[in-house]
């Protein structure tokens, strides 16, 4: 038994989940102890030549099946329940600390250990709270109670089958640093070979141009062979653990049998002990038998629980607060936005990184009024990213002030526009709509705003079409018009847009500027661009050059 303080502390958030997905283990193992007791005295019957005992004890076998098929059914429905409300606050724990800016900004940050962590780490804790938490109690409630059950029908086999039970407990900890040394390794490597996957393929471009792919296929074939080698030595510390609890339960059954063999040979014992001992000595090994199973099956992402914890995926301080996921409100809490903002002004705004020597933003003055397209433009590392993660509230002024309409700027009057926008595998309405709050009017026109309304009544399933992955089924200008279908459904009163044409063709680009431009009548739009093309038409465009702003005039 291998315990987790954090997955536990976690698991405990959730109480009524928790005693349900129990209660529903424990009787789940009654239905076994009684199906046991009725073999036990069916075949005691029959032994006699009673019919009807034989009768009775298989309707009861029976009716016992049936039972325990409906509290398996709702015992995996509230252990499922259970693994994923902990799957989801620690993803959002993980979360909160992988996008604060301070990480966002840190370039030496593992993005792919993160990912990892985040996804496969968080996913791998599901299988210890949902199916070994409930096996533990079963083992620490249930056991005993067999052990009891047993012990009233011969107290010699109950003594051999508890120590049998100890030892299966018992003897895989002295393997627990063994494997958890071996454990740490193994997510080490696969943190190390995530990263290096990642890396590589967001860089493919640039490894190509640079002759590097060979040297890069190299890197990856030693990060995955590492990973294999410290696979395989934590497989073979496992297996030594498994052997000591197979040998355990092994030794504890035969012990118990040879109890039960020589109780007959006596001739003292009725023919239901002997089946009772035989039959109930296995049902005590059976919560042992599950804690092996699950574990093994939750093992790799225990092994993450440290790095989850590095990310702060755990509460720290007191186990009943739960500060640092207060930080994200969740959309139904957010404040409400109004989409009819007038004006968002910057009044004098500067900005230095800690660890910079001089400030990316200098007295910042700007003025973006609803009604028409407004653009920063600027050369790499001007500044822009910067501005925007400013108004979006990801970073704080060192000084000065970002109000909408003569009050603070909120987080929650913002929408964005991203240069590449994700889209996820899931219906076009799904996309669109994640919260699933909007009516089908205003999908449609939010839809027909951003332009895409045509294209979307042209598909055969239209809104219910389904999107790939990383939504490839449409053009980058289509996937543009659908995020911003979707910025717009955000009912915000502020749109950012950051380099909306920036991997689009020409016919796209003037698209989407079209829809900008249309879309900026009746709410505050500012972009972000390098390409001198995107602002054809834009009156208002804004310089940023060498963290200071000014208006521009005559650039087309």
């Amino acid at each position: 038994m291998m315990l987790v303080p954090v997955l536990w502390r976690e698991a405990l958030r959730h109480p009524t989940l928790f005693l349900l997905s129990a209660v529903l283990q424990l009787a789940v193992l009654a239905t076994h102890v009684l199906q046991a007791t009725a073999i036990a005295w069916a075949l005691s019957g029959f032994f006699r030549g009673d019919a009807s005992q034989v009768i009775a004890c298989a309707i009861a076998i029976l009716v016992g099946a049936v039972l325990r098929i409906l509290l398996a059914l709702g015992q995996a429905a509230a252990s499922a329940r259970l693994g994923g409300r902990v799957r989801s606050a620690l993803r959002r724990g993980a979360l909160i600390s992988v996008l604060r800016p301070e990480r966002l900004h840190d370039a030496a940050a593992g993005d792919g250990a993160a990912a990892a962590a985040i996804v496969d780490g968080v996913e791998g804790t599901d299988a210890y709270v949902s199916k070994y938490i409930p096996a533990t109690v079963q083992l620490v409630v249930g056991t005993p109670l067999v052990l009891l059950a047993l012990c009233s029908v011969s107290p010699l086999a109950a003594g051999c089958v508890a120590l049998g039970v100890l030892l299966a407990v018992l003897g895989p900890l002295l393997w627990k640093r063994a494997l958890a040394r071996r454990g740490d390794g193994q997510w080490g490597e696969y943190e190390s070979l995530s990263g290096e996957v990642l890396h590589s393929l967001r860089g493919m471009s640039t490894l190509r141009l640079l002759g590097d792919v060979d040297r890069t296929r190299e890197r990856i074939a030693h990060r995955s062979d590492a990973l294999r080698r410290a696979t395989e030595r934590t497989m073979r510390a496992s297996l030594a653990g498994t052997a000591v609890t197979d040998f355990a339960v092994q030794g504890g059954l035969v012990a118990a049998a040879f109890v039960a063999i020589g109780s007959a040979v006596s001739g003292s014992p009725a023919p239901f002990a002997i089946y009772a001992v035989l039959l109930l000595s296995s049902e005590a090994f059976r919560p042992v038998r599950d804690l092996s199973r699950h574990w093994h099956a939750g093992f790799l992402g225990l092994t993450a629980v440290p790095s989850l914890r590095e990310l702060g995926a755990f509460p720290a301080g007191d186990p009943g607060r739960d500060p640092g996921r207060e930080e994200l409100p969740r959309p139904e809490d957010a404040p409400a936005a109004s989409t009819h903002g007038e004006v968002l002004r910057l009044d004098r705004v500067s900005f230095r990184y800690p660890s910079a020597e001089q400030g990316v933003v200098h007295d910042a003055e700007l003025v973006v009024e609803r009604g028409r397209l407004h653009a920063v433009v600027g050369p790499s590392g001007a500044g822009k990213s910067t501005l925007f993660d400013l108004v979006l509230g990801f970073l704080t002024p060192d000084s000065g002030r970002i109000e909408l309409d003569g009050r603070p700027l909120r987080t929650g009057d913002t929408a964005v526009l991203s240069q590449r926008p994700v889209l996820f595998a899931g219906t076009l309405r799904e996309n669109l709509d994640p919260h699933g709050r909007a009516s089908q009017d205003e999908l449609v026109d939010a839809c027909a705003r951003a332009g895409i309304l045509p294209e979307i009544r042209a598909l055969p399933d239209g809104f219910r079409t389904e999107v790939t992955e990383a939504g490839s089924s449409f053009s980058g200008g289509q996937r543009q018009r659908i995020a911003l279908a979707r910025a717009l459904l955000a009912d915000r009163p502020i749109l950012l847009v950051d380099e909306p044409t920036s991997a689009l063709d020409p016919a796209s680009a003037e698209i989407v500027m079209r829809s900008l431009h249309e879309v900026a009548r009746d709410r505050i739009v500012l972009m972000i661009t390098h390409r001198i093309e995107t602002l054809r038409g834009v009156s208002d465009i804004h310089l940023l050059d060498a963290g200071r702003l000014r208006s521009q005039e005559g650039i087309l």
